[in-house]
């Protein structure tokens, strides 16, 4: 950042590069886990059509567009291209797959994103939308999120964090005390908050994804109630047992760190897993069992599995 800083002085105005892979959505777990390897920010946004129902209900095309976001600057760009390249011929993908934008440092480059963000409704208890959307028609008794998506670290459309919502909304979170590891832009923890849950803490390793959630948790009133840390897993030390987890990270970080977080849940707690695809689900039940987690239940949705269990 201060090399930034000094070539912007200089009269030189740093690029930022981003990298659109448009792929089948079964392969969108490898592809970020290519993206933790390589060190680059990534975000997913799931392709929809309206399905002419209403105006929240939409369909799933199959389709997600992955972004790698990077630094002309503070990341090899061209070697990151490379890794893309060769990440679509491995899993034989067309090379057309991947479109490449270059933005200024000072270019708001969520603009065209933020035009299709809209209002959308989980299940009947549930609306997520921006700031500057009107409130759609739902339930009187729905809670609603609200989201600025900053670099979209998160806006409730992906199926993995829309399993989580509807885990959540069937348990009673009051006054609980819960962890949200790999938390984006804050949704599950802030939908936790609005049900009464007496604290928790959103782990996220994107300074920036943080940063937007701070944002977002005074948005919607509850900055004061919960505890929101930039650190990674393999570093972070909770202060106490909590009373549940939710987590909507990839299969490889789960099957990693999960005897590590499983010892940061009390006896008889509750855990609810996403981020899960159909060929790694065998391999993360398994792991659930090893480290003390009943299956209660699974959810399937496209590809994509979610987990309510509870630790015994």
């Amino acid at each position: 950042m201060a090399e930034s800083r000094e070539l912007k002085k200089k009269g030189f105005n740093p690029v930022l590069k981003r990298f659109n892979l448009s792929i089948p959505s079964e392969c969108e777990e490898p592809l970020l886990g290519l993206a933790e390897r390589l060190g680059v920010g990534a975000f997913s946004s799931p392709q929809i059509r309206d399905s002419g129902r209403g105006e929240t209900d939409f369909i799933y095309t199959g389709e997600t567009i992955v972004s790698f976001v990077a630094s002309t600057v503070e990341q090899n760009t061209v070697a990151i291209e490379k890794a893309l390249k060769e990440w679509l011929r491995d899993f034989s993908l067309s090379a057309e797959a991947l479109t490449v934008e270059e933005y200024s440092d000072n270019q708001d480059w969520m603009a065209g994103f933020r035009e299709h963000f809209k209002p959308i409704c989980v299940g009947e208890t549930i609306v997520i939308r921006p700031p500057w959307e009107d409130q759609p028609i739902c339930r009187e008794d729905a809670i609603t999120i609200l989201i600025d998506p900053g670099m979209a670290f998160g806006t409730g459309t992906h199926e993995t964090t829309k399993l989580c919502l509807e885990f959540l909304a069937e348990i009673d979170p009051t006054g609980n005390y819960f962890l949200d590891l790999g938390a984006g832009s804050g949704i599950l923890s802030f939908y936790l908050m609005k049900r009464n849950a007496a604290g928790g803490v959103a782990l996220e390793i994107e300074g920036a994804a943080v940063e937007n959630m701070r944002k977002n948790a005074a948005l919607n009133g509850i900055s004061d109630r919960l505890k929101m840390i930039c650190a990674d897993l393999g570093s972070y030390k909770p202060e106490m047992a909590a009373d549940g987890i939710v987590a909507n990270i990839t299969s490889p970080v789960i099957l990693e760190y999960l005897p590590v977080f499983s010892a940061w849940v009390k006896k008889g707690g509750w855990g609810i897993f996403s981020g899960v695809n159909s060929t790694n689900a065998p391999m993360v039940k398994e792991a659930f069992a090893v480290n003390g987690w009943l299956n209660l239940k699974e959810k399937i949705d496209g590809d994509w599995h979610g987990f309510y269990l509870t630790h015994r």
